[in-house]
């Protein structure tokens, strides 16, 4: 066996490599920071809706206008309902009729107690079988009529029901709180399918940006961001924001993604609808 030996120089060299590369820093030890570059984003109101009446109509009334602010379920509009409030108070009237019902009910009463009063003389043989027979099937007859009138009773307060539920349908609400956008009809005019009212939510916002695939798998949902305005009024002042949703499929054309952010705007301090620059929190 032959046994090779080096010198003491060649043999430092044989170990610098070795050295180096125990020392380098990993590719998965960089710093999340420092790939994830300040990015342009846009805010948005996180709900827009366009509310109509839930049947065609008159409109009669309109309670608010453009840049007003609504609360959810205020009335906003109305539709002429003077049939389906006719309609409505008639059904409430029927229902609450307990005339028929309680003439019944007392008929019933009397009939079981004519019953049993028969019943004690039929054991005496005072009265004949097709007496005491005729006794009992009106009895009977007394109960099944009281019964029709509680079911009569049930029907009417269902049926008033439906006329309120009709009569609602004329009545536009709010079904968020926000700021009228666009107020699409004034009084006297028709609607079947339209929309009345457009209707953002601007509390929170959300902060929308389009993201190179480079950086999928960067961001998560919960992590946080500092949101500057693209306006001079605001300039200087940062705001927080927080990822809602990351898209999980990137578009290939373009080669993004979409990441979705919700921001809180108390006292809608903040405007929507404009430019802004975003920072990630990443520690």
């Amino acid at each position: 066996m032959r046994t090779i030996t080096f010198s003491s120089g060649i043999a430092a060299l044989l170990l610098i490599p070795l050295t180096v590369n125990a020392q380098s820093t990993p590719q998965a030890e960089i710093p999340t920071a420092a790939i994830l570059p300040a990015m342009d984003c846009i805010v948005e109101p996180s709900q827009m809706v366009e509310i109509s009446a839930g049947v065609s109509g008159i409109i009669d009334k309109i309670h608010f206008d453009k840049n007003d602010f609504v609360t959810e379920k205020d009335i906003v509009a109305e539709l002429d309902s003077r049939v389906e409030l006719a309609t409505l108070e008639l059904a409430n009237a029927r229902a609450s009729l307990d005339t028929s019902l309680n003439l019944r009910r007392r008929n019933a009463d009397f009939g079981l107690r004519t019953q049993k009063r028969n019943q004690e003389l039929f054991k005496e043989s005072t009265i004949s079988a097709q007496d005491m027979d005729r006794v009992k099937t009106e009895t009977y007859i007394a109960q099944l009529q009281a019964k029709q009138e509680e079911d009569n009773k049930r029907i009417a307060e269902l049926e008033a029901l439906r006329a309120e539920q009709a009569f609602n349908q004329r009545i536009v609400r709010a079904p968020i709180s926000g700021v009228v956008m666009e107020r699409y009809k004034s009084v006297g005019e028709y609607v079947e399918a339209e929309p009345v009212f457009r209707i953002a939510n601007l509390d929170p916002l959300h902060v929308e940006l389009i993201v190179p695939i480079e950086h999928l798998g960067q961001i998560e949902r919960g992590m946080t961001a500092q949101v500057e305005l693209d306006l001079e009024s605001q300039s200087g002042q940062s705001h927080i924001a927080v990822v809602k949703s990351v898209d999980r499929v990137s578009d290939a054309a373009s080669g993004t993604f979409g990441v979705l952010l919700s921001m809180p705007n108390s006292g809608l301090r903040i405007p929507s609808g404009i430019r802004c620059n975003l920072d990630f929190n990443v520690q």
